[in-house]
């Protein structure tokens, strides 16, 4: 997807310099280009998040000595574990990419 999304947002650049050949959709060609890029600002933080979720799992959720140490610790990782792994559901249940990486998810992704 990844390869994909970099493609066309390179077409989309070619197809921006291509001057007066493209006045006249030049506001649609820019509307998908910005789509685009949230899109590939949405997804670049979901595999962080995912990276990091990997560590952190196996801290927070695999070890009952840890669990028991830091339990508010815990308690928070299962609580952001449960909003991520519902985003992600919520996501895999929407086929339009564009639609599915809004700015609300990212926001919520930095928060």
């Amino acid at each position: 997807m990844m390869e994909l999304l970099d493609q066309h947002s390179m077409d989309l650049m070619g197809m921006k310099s291509q001057g007066k050949y493209v006045e006249f959709f030049i506001n649609t060609v820019e509307e998908w280009r910005e789509k685009l890029g949230k899109v590939d600002s949405v997804v670049n933080e979901w595999l962080k998040v995912q990276k990091n979720w990997k560590m952190l799992v196996n801290i927070f959720l695999a070890s009952e000595d840890i669990k028991a140490q830091l339990s508010e610790e815990t308690k928070m990782f299962e609580a952001l574990d449960r909003e991520f792994r519902d985003m992600m559901i919520d996501v895999s249940s929407n086929p339009l990419v564009v639609e599915a990486c809004t700015a609300e998810k990212y926001e919520v992704l930095k928060a």
